[in-house]
């Protein structure tokens, strides 16, 4: 399970990039398409990151799992600490023009860097909940739009969730979640569930309620009396939980407020109920660094 900053955001932004240093040695531009470290890539055991505030993240935590990094001209300065790393790890990197760097991320918004990192082992949500004292999980059933998940991978790190599980198998989540995450997957366990109902049974069995939630129905969040041991389920937007995962639920959440607008994006809805659940559990949740 991943180290958690005690629900703080991730600032992303560390030291300050100092360039590459001088009389170091001096990072090793690629060939087009040239592997990192030679041999042949294995495609479904990498990661693609983008966006600043998130490859400054990876690099600051796992440095030693990049294998190659693709940024533009500009980024190469306030990166030279990246690239220096990257030649004496024997890293490739790459300069590249924008309209590259949106081939290679599938995304517009890539901020000008990707890094390719090295995926690790997937997290086991068996061990995730194993852990004594309250907690709590975000379980997404539904919910495509990456980036709603990154939004809620990036609220989930600030407010000290285990994990996020995601329904289904995707062999790996898009740059964009990574991105919009602003660094929050460095702290945040993101769990695929390919039968998320099995995954919620596992959860109870291991002392955690199951809790819906819905714009219409169940109990106002603010007078709700709510486990410390929780898995909050949404679903997505236009068509909500499926009714058989509501039913199986111990308990169902309804976010008061004006009634002027339908109902909150899933990613703000996430925001609001983990800041209630943080408010009422945080001081007695165990910390971790």
């Amino acid at each position: 399970m991943k180290a958690r900053g005690a629900g703080h955001a991730v600032a992303g932004g560390g030291a300050r990039p100092t360039g590459v240093k001088p009389g170091g040695p001096r990072p090793r531009a690629t060939g087009k398409g040239a592997p990192a470290g030679g041999g042949t890539r294995n495609r479904d055991a990498e990661i693609k990151v983008c966006g600043r505030h998130a490859c400054r993240a990876v690099f600051e935590r796992r440095a030693a799992r990049v294998q190659r990094v693709y940024l533009t001209q500009e980024l190469v300065r306030p990166f030279g600490d990246l690239l220096h790393a990257c030649a004496e790890l024997r890293r490739p990197y790459k300069i590249v023009g924008p309209d590259e760097l949106e081939r290679i991320t599938e995304s517009r918004h890539h901020e000008g860097i990707c890094v390719v990192v090295a995926a690790e082992p997937p997290a086991k949500l068996a061990e995730i909940l194993a852990a004594p004292g309250p907690g709590w999980l975000v379980a997404l059933a539904g919910v495509e739009n990456p980036h709603n998940t990154g939004a809620i991978v990036r609220t989930a790190a600030h407010f000290g969730a285990r994990a996020v599980l995601i329904e289904g198998a995707p062999k790996r989540l898009p740059p964009v979640v990574y991105r919009t995450a602003q660094g929050g997957a460095e702290w945040v366990d993101v769990v695929a569930a390919p039968a998320l109902t099995a995954a919620l049974a596992e959860a109870r069995r291991a002392g955690f309620a199951i809790c819906a939630t819905s714009s219409q129905a169940g109990t106002d969040l603010f007078a709700a009396e709510l486990p410390s041991r929780a898995v909050i389920v949404l679903g997505a937007e236009d068509t909500g939980l499926a009714p058989a995962t509501a039913a199986a639920a111990d308990l169902t959440l309804r976010i008061p407020g004006s009634a002027h607008v339908e109902s909150l994006n899933v990613a703000a809805a996430t925001a609001v109920l983990l800041a209630e659940l943080w408010r009422r559990h945080a001081a007695r949740a165990p910390s971790s660094s």
